[in-house]
């Protein structure tokens, strides 16, 4: 049974994507998602033309969103939640190819999204650095290793999404260790991995 604080940020959460914004938000991202699947990296003209917008408009359009996409040195979209950053910690199979998520829900929730049957997801402990793995599926999660492993989560309001939710929704290898975190950022909250893929399944239904 999830927490009453974890239960107020799932709310939060899908209060956020189903409001006005929220729903315009959720939309064109899935179309920026969708690019990056099939095509890899964006240039601005052609993320421009999968949304319909003016090539140089895309950038400021989700910024204005508080959601900025994530850019290559060369200027090429990478990122809108999935990302093609190899150096990013969560890493997930999603339709036949290892790509990466900004926080833990991303790899939690766009298996759903996608309908993929399982996809492998790969992290480490924000705090200690070990290896974290589990199998992602329409009924849940399952071969999570360690047993033991939690997530934290944060509010999704406040400021650039990376930056208030992203950076702070992470596995851990225990719920002590995810405790210690929350007990330095009364923001947060904790919660099993089993309870993290209920709040991604919420939201991927929101698609």
């Amino acid at each position: 049974m999830p927490s009453a604080r974890v239960q107020q940020l799932s709310d939060q959460l899908v209060a956020k994507w189903t409001s006005p914004q929220g729903v315009e938000l959720m939309a064109a991202g899935a179309v920026v998602v969708g690019g990056l699947l099939a095509y890899g990296p964006l240039s601005l003209q052609e993320a421009g033309g999968l949304l319909d917008w003016p090539a140089d408009e895309v950038l400021d359009r989700f910024h204005a969103m508080s959601f900025d996409l994530e850019t290559d040195d060369r200027g090429r979209v990478i990122g809108a939640g999935v990302s093609l950053d190899d150096r990013r910690p969560h890493s997930v199979q999603l339709q036949g190819q290892q790509v990466h998520g900004w926080c833990a829900m991303d790899v939690l929730m766009f298996p759903i999204v996608l309908a993929e049957s399982a996809s492998t997801v790969t992290s480490r402990c924000a705090a200690t650095g070990e290896p974290i793995t589990l199998t992602v599926t329409p009924d849940g999660v399952h071969d999570l290793s360690p047993s033991t492993a939690a997530v934290t989560l944060a509010p999704a309001s406040g400021g650039d999404i990376r930056e208030v939710f992203c950076d702070r929704v992470n596995f851990y290898a225990t719920a002590d260790l995810a405790e210690a975190v929350v007990e330095r950022d009364g923001d947060l909250a904790a919660c099993s991995v089993d309870d993290a893929w209920d709040i991604g399944k919420r939201l991927a239904d929101l698609f």
